[in-house]
């Protein structure tokens, strides 16, 4: 809900927000994981339709395949549901890629943030370094920085020009949970420890302005977009759970593999398909009877 009411109160319509996904690396998640770009997918139509923003998901090279992917697909929703609702302008979705490396990624995060001019910066599942420089998932092995994407770098190029940055995660390692990496160390698998040695673990440095922490990266991306639903008192920005079956398909079809398993599967972090459309269909439910018992007062 703080994520919500943070876009609510910063973004007007005609503005661009981007949002940020994308991760793995060869060779187990050569074009990345299906958590990310599903979730990534919900909130931008949840943003179009109710905050009519200009929505840009930004994710390096070797993850555009899954995430554009997603785009088509929502683009294609969009554009049905603007038929029935003609007074209301929405623009397609786009994509932008990040190169790999530190300097190409500097030169890239200045450009898109300058050109563009976002009003908001979302990441959903993307990772952050930690206190050393390197990149790590959450059981604790450790990226080589030549095969990743600078994309973190948007937030603090968002942070200098005073745009609102939220990140959402589920292990500690992606970007937004520099604002709380101390508290949550404890709770982490082996305590966060880098199977490199690196002191500081696998938890980030990189903060934003709002953390959503999940159990899975989707799920909280979702949730900000049923949050958004009821403070705007639409239903219509809720998410089911065929769009949710849908945007794993298309994602898995297109190369994303399960973070869990490194299999190119109809899984999520190791979740069965069906057990994500059940907290599709619950989050709906629960958002649903928000928005008609405040329509009711």
């Amino acid at each position: 809900m703080a994520a919500a009411a943070a876009l609510k109160a910063k973004v007007s319509p005609g503005d661009t927000v981007f949002i940020a996904t994308g991760a793995g690396v060869a060779p187990n998640l050569p074009l990345g994981e299906t958590d990310g770009p599903v979730g990534a997918a919900a909130l931008a139509v949840a943003l179009v339709k109710g905050l009519q923003t200009k929505v840009v998901f930004v994710t390096e090279d070797a993850h555009l395949p899954p995430v554009a992917a997603a785009v088509e697909l929502i683009n294609a929703k969009l554009a049905d549901w603007a038929v029935h609702h003609p007074a209301v302008h929405i623009d397609r979705i786009g994509v932008e890629t990040f190169p790999i490396g530190l300097n190409a990624g500097q030169t890239r995060s200045r450009e898109l943030v300058e050109t563009y001019k976002p009003s908001a910066v979302v990441f959903v599942e993307r990772d952050g370094p930690n206190v050393e420089g390197h990149f790590h998932g959450v059981r604790g092995d450790c990226r080589d920085p030549l095969t990743v994407g600078y994309v973190y770098l948007l937030a603090y190029h968002a942070a200098e020009a005073g745009i609102l940055t939220i990140g959402i995660g589920d292990g500690g390692n992606e970007v937004g949970f520099g604002a709380v990496r101390e508290s949550i160390r404890d709770v982490l698998p082996l305590r966060g420890r880098s199977q490199a040695g690196h002191a500081s673990g696998v938890v980030t440095v990189v903060p934003t302005d709002v953390t959503v922490s999940a159990a899975v990266s989707n799920w909280g991306a979702c949730s900000v977009a049923a949050a958004l639903a009821v403070l705007l008192g639409d239903a219509e920005l809720l998410h089911d759970k065929d769009t949710e079956h849908q945007l794993i398909a298309v994602t898995v079809a297109a190369g994303a593999r399960d973070g869990a398993t490194s299999k190119q599967t109809m899984v999520v972090d190791g979740i069965d398909f069906v057990g994500h459309l059940a907290f599709v269909t619950l989050l709906k439910t629960v958002a649903s009877i928000s928005i008609r018992t405040a329509k009711a007062r």
